[in-house]
């Protein structure tokens, strides 16, 4: 993991990027665009969201439940689709999601993601 910032970003972001490699699946409810279980690879994270690539994308603006295996322990988010670009590859987009729905108690894994991320670091 590091937390330089992506390649191809400027300077607006608020909150450094730490790229960590993890699976996840996200559902979306409703009558528009459901999937009950999206696979999708985690690219990055940060304290402000998480930036996936999947094959079955959310629509901007729509809540997005995610699970993210990391190690031995799945997380459960309640999160919101900010962002949904064609990726680099045929079929995949590149969605970024928005913690903003999250509990503190859902959020509390960051805390262990940075802390490892410092360490590597060092």
């Amino acid at each position: 993991m590091t937390d330089d910032v992506v390649e191809g970003d400027d300077e607006r972001r608020r909150h450094p990027r730490c790229q960590i490699a993890a699976s996840a699946t996200l559902e979306t409810r409703g009558k528009f665009n459901p999937s009950n279980q999206a696979l999708c690879s985690v690219l990055n994270v940060s304290r402000a969201g998480i930036g996936v690539e999947t094959g079955q994308p959310p629509m901007v603006g729509q809540q997005v439940f995610l699970r993210v295996a990391l190690g031995d322990e799945i997380h459960e988010l309640a999160t919101r689709a900010t962002r949904v670009d064609a990726g680099d590859r045929a079929n995949f987009y590149q969605v970024g999601l928005d913690w903003g729905d999250c509990t503190v108690e859902q959020l509390e894994f960051l805390d262990r993601v940075f802390a490892i991320a410092e360490q590597m670091q060092s």
